[in-house]
């Protein structure tokens, strides 16, 4: 496993980071802790969760693993998401925000995170006050580190700039949804990030398994009908259910047929070699399936492939108004270290 600087930082985290979005939900909490147990077992250091996964359940399940192994997890969390009935119980205004990280503290039985998000922008609230309120959260110790997700380049300059005009601590990393078949954030997230030293923590770099052909059983007509149990329905209807990243998905994994690969090798090693990326966010529903992403992240993969993969992204965005042309290649954020 190897370990990167998270951005400018001297934080050490593991590219692979663990996404809790299932845990206490369709993953009850003794597979939660097992799939935790073998990720860390196998080197890796990194958990990601949110206040609003399964209802809080998420970080009480990430609280149970957390609390033998504290001092070796970089534990990352996010608010914003509603948490009561009252207006000022969602958004990121000084109210909220100091009421959520007293929550999810709480539920994950700790009196600091390593890493505290913002989960996406908050529209309502001055981002003087946000970033106020997340440096007073970084005064009392409650986080070491924090970060954003889900905002534009333009949004995090903004976020930067409010912060240097102040004094204040700095947002230190940035989750967009980053993967072949959604590339929104070359355009001006990551070149933001590169010039301003902010870590890139990539979430869905399979496409949820778009890019792994799980789905096509799924689809009954483009745009049109989905089985009733197809978790995420109206999710892949707004971004990927079209005739043409359908195509793309095929042309996929028929590269990694090519070079004899699994696609999810091909899939997380495409989101890695992006000199953008500093860490993949990689789910798991079942023990099985983190086994065969540790496998997958470990797999060799040649640069023909992944130019080749490169090639089908790029024609797939060939009919938008903007085409993508920083991603590159080659590797990642330097590497600080490699452990077994």
């Amino acid at each position: 496993m190897q370990y990167v600087r998270l951005g400018n930082t001297g934080l050490k985290v593991s590219e692979y980071c663990i996404g809790s979005d299932n845990f206490g939900g369709q993953t009850n909490p003794e597979d939660s802790l097992r799939i935790m147990s073998a990720a860390f077992d196998a080197g890796v250091n990194f958990i990601d969760t949110a206040n609003s996964y399964c209802d809080g359940l998420s970080e009480e399940n990430v609280g149970r693993f957390i609390k033998t192994r504290r001092a070796e997890v970089v534990l990352a969390t996010k608010g914003k998401s509603q948490i009561g009935p009252n207006p000022n119980d969602v958004g990121v205004n000084k109210k909220y925000v100091m009421q959520a990280i007293d929550d999810s503290l709480k539920r994950l039985g700790t009196d600091y995170v390593d890493l505290y998000q913002i989960h996406s922008p908050d529209l309502t609230t001055p981002i003087e006050e946000t970033v106020e309120a997340y440096n007073d959260v970084v005064r009392a110790g409650k986080a070491r580190y924090i970060g954003v997700s889900n905002f534009s380049g333009p949004q995090l300059i903004e976020a930067l700039w409010a912060q240097d005009r102040n004094g204040f601590s700095k947002f230190n990393s940035v989750q967009p949804r980053y993967n072949l078949l959604y590339r929104e954030a070359e355009r001006e997230l990551f070149p933001a990030c590169l010039d301003q030293g902010v870590g890139v923590m990539a979430y869905s770099p399979q496409a949820g398994g778009f890019l792994l052909g799980k789905h096509r059983q799924f689809k009954a007509e483009f745009g049109g009908r989905f089985s009733a149990d197809f978790r995420g329905a109206n999710f892949y209807k707004s971004t990927y259910w079209n005739e043409a990243t359908f195509d793309a998905m095929e042309q996929f994994v028929a590269v990694t047929e090519k070079y004899n690969l699994s696609p999810m090798s091909l899939a997380l090693k495409w989101v890695r070699s992006n000199p953008a990326v500093s860490v993949c966010i990689v789910g798991a529903r079942t023990h099985e399936q983190l086994q065969q992403n540790l496998i997958a992240w470990e797999e060799e993969v040649p640069d023909d492939a992944l130019n080749e993969a490169t090639a089908i992204g790029d024609h797939l965005w060939d009919t938008a108004p903007w085409k993508p042309q920083m991603h590159m290649n080659a590797p990642a954020t330097a590497q600080i270290s490699t452990t077994a």
